[in-house]
């Protein structure tokens, strides 16, 4: 009982951390305003979908560097896979009505197990992210493809709305 609420816990603090640090860089003068976007896509090794959130802010004066706080779960089989990541990027500019970008930045994953005798597991790692989406409009549509580098490697495949 104890582990589980320290992982409970773990999850509260990271999310609140995540929409301190959104919120703070949002509220600088030189930066716009957050975007924020819903994802869904599957996690390979998983085999299974995945519903997600974001938020994306630009990072000082560039117009080019982005930080992207998101969350994701998966409902996989025996149990559920939380990751959180903060994610920073950079949109490669292409004189388009579309930007492709690519970054990284760190995960936790919090792979909760409904087996009898299997305990969860959190494991930490590096998102390696490559992307393409619309730069015109209010809802703007992308596609991404990340690879989280941990214990558990894998790839994701996902496709969202930003907003």
């Amino acid at each position: 009982m104890k582990r589980i609420h320290k992982r409970s816990m773990a999850r509260v603090l990271l999310l609140a951390c995540a929409c301190v640090v959104a919120g703070s860089l949002s509220i600088s003068p030189s930066l716009a305003r957050p975007d924020f976007g819903v994802r869904g896509g599957a996690y390979t090794d998983a085999e299974e979908p995945f519903l997600g959130a974001e938020a994306l802010f630009g990072l000082g004066s560039t117009k080019h560097w982005f930080g992207n706080p998101n969350i994701e779960h998966a409902f996989i089989e025996n149990g559920d896979l939380t990751a959180f990541s903060l994610d920073f990027h950079y949109d490669f500019p292409t004189g388009q009505p579309y930007t492709i970008w690519a970054g990284a930045g760190p995960t936790v994953i919090f792979n909760d197990r409904n087996v009898a005798g299997n305990d969860d597991q959190t494991d930490a790692g590096v998102n390696v992210v490559f992307g393409v989406g619309s730069t015109k409009g209010d809802v703007r549509p992308y596609g991404q493809m990340k690879v989280v580098v941990a214990d558990d490697t894998q790839a994701v495949l996902g496709a969202g709305i930003r907003f």
